[in-house]
């Protein structure tokens, strides 16, 4: 047992036996990190920094997978959650908070005339897809990207056991940034495609005009467009991607940053829209959707996001890393091998295979390294309000050795001496056969 980590591997053993993959989300269990030389859980935060149960302290740049966008412990929003729970969390009715925020959402938003509070991105996204049915009376959805874990969805994925199959028909997937990837949808399944849903910025975002055309084409096919920022919004612009590409869809989900890790979510979109959830048939109702702190919290999170300089502010560090990051691979004649995508405040650094070698296999190494430096990140870094030039400097120089250690992986065309812990081992993976 690595001493470093000795409460964290006891806490481990025992998650094991009372809670599948010894975490609540997939990609926050032990599987994404390298078991024995990472920690498996956290302590406390303040600002960009975590510290796990054996007071390890780390620069997080995974931010609870995305919701942290001003950073730990903020005061401000601290501050407002306490004075609200001095009140209370859940009422019998509804708080004027909640006016306040769908009011807000709506002044940011591009496509918020009307809006409902629900809790996950799941929620959001099938609230979305019941939305786009209800108002087309079709039935199918094309989606692209990763969109929750409901059924509908999670059927056009390789984690689809449990789910009827029969269920397929009706989720049909295709590929992003391709054109006529969607027209060959319509054109097999002419009058029957409700909504076309897509995380709007993947990869390293849409081209040039990729989003106006695609939204032409849906409207011209009498279907609706659906913007999933569950993950982008909030982050790259205040108004998400809409904001930053100027499409506005029929229906956008938000989620994530917009509490700061407090839990909310929301669906959004037209009047004529959302307005069908007043009928009696379209039924989209949650018991916390109104729950009272994380109203507040995300109240006060957009109070900060709005102030002057906030997206500059994380735009430049992410472009800095970005630019470093990709200095480093061809300094190291690693291109083959190391690729940094993404658009910022959201870069990554993910793998392909050589040799004998898969790219979960860099990915562990890679991984592994960053951690030994106490930098806490999966691949993708979200960069936060809180970060500075400071942190994104430690970063790079653990990346630099995590490098060193990919090209003698290569070099050697093994893993033997190099990585200390188990590999990384995802739920969702790419073909490594």
């Amino acid at each position: 047992m690595n001493n470093k980590y000795k409460i964290s591997q006891k806490l481990l053993e025992r998650a094991k036996k009372v809670t599948p993959v010894a975490s609540q989300t997939y990609s926050k269990s032990y599987r994404y990190y390298c078991e024995g030389t990472s920690p498996s859980f956290i302590d406390r935060g303040d600002g960009c920094f975590v510290w796990d149960v054996d007071n390890n302290k780390f620069i997080d740049f995974v931010c609870a997978l995305g919701p942290i966008i001003v950073g730990y412990n903020n005061e401000q929003i601290n501050k407002a959650v306490i004075k609200q729970l001095k009140k209370g969390i859940s009422f019998s009715q509804p708080t004027k908070q909640t006016i306040e925020l769908a009011e807000k959402l709506a002044e940011i938003i591009p496509a918020a005339e009307m809006v409902r509070f629900v809790k996950n991105g799941s929620d959001a996204t099938s609230s979305a897809i019941k939305l786009a049915r209800a108002y087309t009376g079709r039935d199918i959805i094309a989606v692209s990207g990763y969109h929750g874990m409901d059924d509908w969805y999670i059927i056009s994925t390789d984690n689809n056991k449990g789910i009827p199959q029969e269920l397929s028909k009706f989720t049909k997937s295709f590929k992003y940034n391709n054109l006529d990837s969607i027209r060959s949808l319509f054109n097999k399944y002419p009058n029957e495609i409700a909504g076309v849903i897509l995380e709007p910025i993947q990869g390293n975002g849409p081209h040039p005009g990729y989003l106006k055309q695609l939204k032409e084409i849906v409207h011209s096919e009498g279907s609706l467009l659906i913007f999933d920022e569950v993950v982008s919004g909030f982050r790259y612009a205040l108004g998400g991607a809409s904001e930053l590409y100027n499409v506005t869809p029929d229906l956008v989900t938000l989620g994530k940053a917009m509490g700061n890790g407090l839990p909310i979510s929301a669906v959004a979109g037209k009047k004529e829209i959302i307005k069908l959830i007043e009928s009696e048939n379209v039924f989209v109702s949650t018991t916390f959707g109104g729950e009272a702190l994380s109203i507040v919290g995300a109240l006060e999170t957009i109070k900060i996001l709005e102030q002057e300089g906030t997206y500059e502010k994380m735009n430049k560090l992410g472009n800095m890393l970005k630019e470093k990051l990709e200095n480093l691979v061809e300094k190291f004649d690693l291109k083959e091998v190391v690729k940094i995508i993404g658009i910022s405040p959201h870069i990554g650094v993910t793998f392909e295979g050589k040799g004998s070698l898969n790219y979960l296999d860099f990915q562990s190494v890679f991984q592994e390294t960053m951690i030994s430096n106490h930098i806490l990140t999966v691949g993708m870094t979200n960069i936060s309000l809180a970060h500075s030039k400071k942190d994104i400097n430690q970063y790079l120089e653990a990346a630099r050795e995590g490098f060193i250690k990919i090209k003698e992986a290569i070099n050697n065309d093994s893993l033997k001496g190099i990585l200390k812990g188990g590999k990384v081992n995802p739920v969702f993976k790419r073909n490594i056969t």
